[in-house]
């Protein structure tokens, strides 16, 4: 039940993320306008690319929970890792729309004048409502194991850490430092390409089948090693695929078990493992004897 929970939550989030980003975008690049604000442009430029990122994520989710079949016998789930990379090229792009934005206003040797106090308020507002989505989707994610919710939380958590520089170089340039303004910009674009640049790494990482968290993975031996017909274990894999994790665990048991004794074995440890680990997919046991004596 509380699995379902989380599912449900996680889809929501999704389109939490979205339906605030849109909102935030609009007003956000209304308010910039009207205030002369280039930081406050610039965010509404990265919450644009957040509803895509949404959207997209949205829809990775969803595909990757499509069951195994023939010709995926592995099933979906590493499309949630491609819809992380796709999330960080569009931050990536979009943080070079703003850096060249922005630089082209700072180093210009046209006056800037400063924005008007109503954009400070909006940016407040960003922060707030980014960094509650944020936390509410990054639980879901951590619930569910998945990248691509990952990805929407640390995508909202940025825009709320680019919106504090854009507060205080508003206000600052109200104090009479009209520069702030543009350099804020720059430094949003600077942090939305690094959180890109982050994005594309990871998931990339994902794709090549690297092991899971080390955390994860001792939790996952500690849980194997408990069980009374385990006596060593020889190797353990890990791989994760979208939300799941999929366990490959070879066990050294007593060499005068019986066939059937050797199976219940096999079968306790997946059992245990996919009871205890939810986020646990699948898990391919080998058996290996032990004599007495080499125990």
């Amino acid at each position: 039940m509380a699995q379902q929970q989380c599912e449900t939550c996680g889809r929501k989030a999704t389109w939490l993320s979205a339906g605030q980003n849109v909102v935030l975008a609009f007003l956000k690049g209304l308010v910039g306008y009207a205030t002369g604000s280039r930081a406050l442009l610039a965010d509404a430029l990265h919450s644009g690319a957040d509803v895509a990122c949404a959207l997209l994520a949205a829809w990775g989710t969803r595909f990757g929970e499509k069951p195994v079949d023939k010709t995926h016998p592995y099933g979906y789930g590493k499309v949630e890792f491609v819809v992380g990379i796709v999330v960080g090229i569009v931050l990536i792009f979009a943080a070079g729309e703003i850096l060249y934005g922005s630089s082209k206003v700072l180093f210009s040797q046209l006056k800037i004048t400063p924005p008007r106090l109503l954009a400070v308020w909006v940016a407040l507002l960003s922060v707030y409502s980014n960094f509650v989505i944020s936390h509410y989707t990054m639980c879901a994610a951590k619930e569910l194991n998945s990248p691509a919710l990952k990805s929407i939380s640390i995508d909202n958590r940025s825009d709320a850490y680019s919106s504090i520089p854009v507060v205080i170089c508003i206000l600052g340039s109200q104090l009479g430092f009209p520069q702030l303004d543009p350099l804020a910009a720059v430094f949003v674009g600077l942090l939305v390409f690094k959180m890109g640049a982050g994005l594309v790494i990871e998931n990339y990482r994902g794709l090549l089948d690297v092991s899971v968290k080390p955390e994860q993975v001792e939790e996952i031996r500690k849980a194997i090693i408990s069980l009374p017909g385990v006596k060593k274990i020889s190797y353990l894999r890990t791989r994760q695929i979208g939300k799941k994790i999929w366990v490959d665990v070879e066990v050294y048991v007593r060499e005068e078990k019986t066939f059937k004794e050797a199976n219940v074995v096999s079968r306790e440890i997946r059992s245990t493992l996919m009871r205890k680990m939810h986020y646990i997919g699948n898990v391919q046991v080998s058996l290996r004897p032990m004599s007495a004596t080499s125990s």
